[in-house]
């Protein structure tokens, strides 16, 4: 395709940004979550039981890494996206 990775961040994890993510996954794009740009809100899970943001974003985080894409912090995508060090003359 020729087209560089995608980074990914957004609201909602467990729906729109796992949407994303998901779609660009089967598009065939090396695909960057980044764990600490996203967030959600707590819900019931189907049989009712109170699940915490915390718990909502991290099983979202689990259905999708190493299978749609790869999650980071935001401290990892910043080291990966500095140049390496000139040596000195």
């Amino acid at each position: 395709m020729g087209q560089g990775p995608l980074v990914v961040t957004g609201v909602v994890t467990n729906n729109s940004v796992e949407a994303t993510v998901r779609m660009a996954g089967n598009l065939g794009f090396r695909t960057y979550l980044v764990d600490d740009a996203c967030f959600t809100f707590a819900r019931r899970d189907f049989r009712g039981r109170l699940r915490s943001a915390d718990e909502v974003h991290a099983m979202s985080l689990a259905n999708l890494d190493q299978e749609y894409c790869t999650v980071l912090t935001t401290a990892q995508v910043l080291a990966a996206d500095r140049p390496a060090p000139r040596p000195h003359a």
